[in-house]
């Protein structure tokens, strides 16, 4: 008969084998409730080895992929304001925000490292200004893929990487499983935020201008309706938080565990 800790090794080598990819939506100031699925999944001593993010997912997924705990995140997010981001200052390249001190802040989060440094494989999207297509940001400058990934048009400034401008990625991939599939996860929990995008003229125009993100499903899905909370401010943080924390255990306790542990999993994907 063999030990458990011959049993716990050979789980830990599947686990191994199926990295579980954490996949982060969009959703602005909503974003912290992604900071409640972080704290649920470590309850659950459940940990992602490839973490992706959009916009605030990206923000939210790199800090956690930098090693910074939940509960840090949490404590930031809190006491954000619109100084973290930068002051008003409209400029040539069309955005209101000059953004010295996002990068600063980015800066601290990230210690000046490359993502290849990280402890976690992360990588951020963002939208190519002109071919209007997703991009993923998987190696360089951290703090720059994200602060590319959340360049709201017309509030920050585009951010120039490899020749290209890129925007806030919630304009073509706002739940980029895609992107976790391409760093090497082969099962995935993705969480979505709902609203993500307020309804309106704005909204509409996007999809007729931009391309259909692709369409790719996580193993599971962790849906977290956000209505009524502030898009735009801190105040509501720590009620996101604990509906984010709320609707990850709810998800969990309904979850195959076939997608927790890596064993036998083909995907949902289609």
């Amino acid at each position: 008969m063999r030990s458990d800790t011959t049993n716990e090794n050979e789980a830990s080598r599947r686990c191994a084998a199926a990295p579980l990819g954490l996949v982060l939506s969009s959703g602005a100031a909503r974003g912290a409730a992604h900071v409640g699925v972080l704290i649920a999944l470590a309850e659950a001593g459940i940990e992602p080895q490839v973490v992706v993010g959009t916009s605030a997912g990206a923000l939210i997924g790199g800090a956690y992929a930098a090693g910074l705990r939940p509960e840090q995140i949490a404590d930031r997010l809190a006491t954000a304001g619109w100084a973290d981001f930068g002051r008003l200052r409209p400029n040539r390249s069309l955005a209101v925000i000059e953004t010295t001190a996002l990068r600063a802040n980015l800066e601290w989060v990230f210690s000046g490292r490359a993502i290849e440094e990280l402890p976690l494989r992360f990588g951020a999207v963002a939208t190519d200004l002109y071919s209007r297509r997703p991009y993923l940001i998987s190696t360089g400058d951290a703090a720059r893929a994200v602060q590319a990934s959340i360049a709201v048009p017309g509030v920050f400034p585009p951010v120039r990487s490899n020749g290209r401008f890129l925007v806030d990625g919630v304009l073509s991939s706002p739940l980029p499983v895609w992107a976790a599939l391409q760093l090497g996860a082969t099962r995935t929990i993705g969480v979505r935020l709902r609203p993500q995008r307020e309804p309106g003229p704005l909204s509409q125009l996007q999809g007729r201008l931009l391309p259909p993100p692709d369409d790719v499903r996580p193993d599971l899905e962790i849906l977290i309706d956000t209505s009524g909370m502030s898009g735009w401010s801190a105040r509501d943080v720590p009620r996101l938080v604990e509906l984010g924390a709320h609707a990850t255990r709810a998800a969990l306790a309904g979850a195959h565990r076939e997608v927790l542990t890596g064993r036998g999993v083909a995907g949902a994907r289609r």
